[in-house]
């Protein structure tokens, strides 16, 4: 199952769908999000950069904020970007800022077994922790693991008072076999979550 389906799956389990609102795709890139969700939902991206095919309607820097309401989506989405931003507790409450409803974002698990393979036998996890000349700005600027990530989001809940469910995101077939063993060995999901989506509900 790919990010996008898991995405258009979570939001059809949601009550509140059938009350056609807005979602806001942060970090949206190509807009592919938006032919997942269009019959559910209104579609609006934002990126730093604007895409080739010019569909990304809010070109900004989210590290800088969001010059929307309070409360201005239903639904917000981050599918990997705010291991992108150099602050992430702002960028996160930012999200939250903009949502009456519900945040949903997605965070890698350098601790998989395939990022910890990779730095073995190549000793690089991935170009986007690369130190190279001219790299830019799309870039991780975080480490984040399933284990870690798991005690931010509970260190967020119950500052905030805000209600977070995690799913665990293992993106192929071979991951889910990998999965399944290792849960039957007792192996932590931190060896097998390729990466944890987190859904943040806003408490009435």
């Amino acid at each position: 199952m790919n990010k996008f389906k898991l995405l258009r799956d979570i939001l059809l389990s949601d009550d509140r769908i059938s009350q056609k609102g807005k979602l806001l795709d942060v970090g949206c890139r190509g807009c592919e999000l938006k032919a997942y969700v269009d019959d559910l939902l209104e579609y609006e991206g934002v990126d730093l950069f604007q895409n080739s095919s010019g569909s990304v309607k809010h070109v900004l820097d989210v590290s800088r904020g969001i010059p929307v309401d309070d409360d201005s989506f239903n639904y917000v989405v981050a599918l990997d970007l705010l291991e992108h931003l150099d602050d992430f507790d702002a960028g996160l409450k930012e999200l939250i800022r903009i949502s009456n409803h519900k945040v949903i974002i997605m965070l890698p698990n350098i601790a998989h077994y395939s990022f910890r393979l990779r730095f073995l036998l190549t000793a690089r996890i991935s170009d986007k922790y690369d130190l190279s000349y001219k790299h830019g700005i799309d870039r991780h600027r975080w480490v984040t693991t399933k284990k870690k990530s798991d005690l931010y989001m509970k260190a967020l809940s119950d500052d905030l008072n805000i209600k977070i469910n995690n799913i665990n995101f293992l993106n192929s077939r071979k991951n889910q076999v990998v999965s399944w063993f290792a849960r039957a060995l007792g192996i932590s999901s931190n060896f097998w979550t390729y990466a944890t989506v987190y859904v943040i509900e806003k408490r009435s």
